[in-house]
């Protein structure tokens, strides 16, 4: 039952966020459950992934989702994780937490920058370009580190002007093609634990299908104007918990 209720929180969390959660099942997996590092992180990903799509569904019926810009970030995303995936076995791990935490504290400094300011002065042209560069940063970190590029969508789709509903949305349709990409890679080398992640894969579908459906009957500017700089302040977290 822990294991359910662990899984509906963390889909209703990153549904909110528009994040993979594969860190917090990750944590589940292996704290509660009781499974091996190297058989928790491929198995972190299937419980993810299917959270993903059943939330890219309603996130699309409620219309939250801005396909044109996610799917730029998602053509900008594919070489970043082929390059990812090649390169991360020579990249140290303490070198890695450093880069990937520098960009989440720049990131969310910038989420934070543009709330407060309350600006969105990007031009098209600009929006395309970092568009591309966002997709790109997350590809590389799903290549790199597995699902870890969530912070990076999200905080790059707040960035680029979307509201955090929409950018919640739209992160949540780039994850799940890159996730997918992903997982192709990780069912020809990993090992999975299938029935111990079927509890929790099914309150994470639960919590990411409920949430979209139950926002958009709230006040929206209220909503972006408590999501936004918690997306900022998450995401500067998650930079600094990189360095520790």
């Amino acid at each position: 039952m822990f294991t359910f209720v662990s899984g509906l929180l963390i889909g209703i969390f990153v549904s909110l966020i528009g994040g993979g959660g594969a860190a917090l099942y990750l944590g589940v997996l292996t704290s509660q459950v009781g499974l091996p590092t190297a058989v928790a992180v491929p198995t972190s990903l299937i419980v993810a992934l299917p959270a993903l799509f059943f939330g890219f569904l309603t996130q699309m019926r409620v219309k939250n989702v801005n396909f044109h810009i996610g799917n730029q970030m998602i053509i900008a995303a594919i070489p970043g994780i082929i390059i990812g995936t090649v390169s991360a076995k020579f990249i140290p791990q303490n070198l890695y937490n450093w880069i990937v935490g520098s960009i989440f504290l720049v990131m969310g400094g910038m989420v934070l920058y543009k709330f407060f300011r309350n600006t969105d002065k990007t031009q098209t042209s600009q929006k395309r370009w970092m568009a591309s560069l966002f997709g790109l940063l997350s590809g590389l970190m799903v290549g790199i580190g597995g699902l870890s590029g969530g912070a990076t969508t999200a905080a790059g789709l707040a960035i680029l002007g979307l509201t955090a509903v929409e950018a919640a949305g739209t992160a949540t349709y780039v994850l799940t093609c890159m996730s997918a990409i992903s997982l192709i890679g990780h069912l020809f080398t990993s090992t999975f634990a299938w029935q111990a992640g079927l509890v929790i894969m099914l309150g994470a579908i639960l919590g990411s299908v409920i949430t979209p459906l139950v926002i958009r009957y709230l006040d929206l500017n209220k909503v972006n104007k408590v999501l936004t700089p918690f997306l900022g302040l998450l995401i500067i977290y998650f930079g600094i918990k990189m360095f520790i």
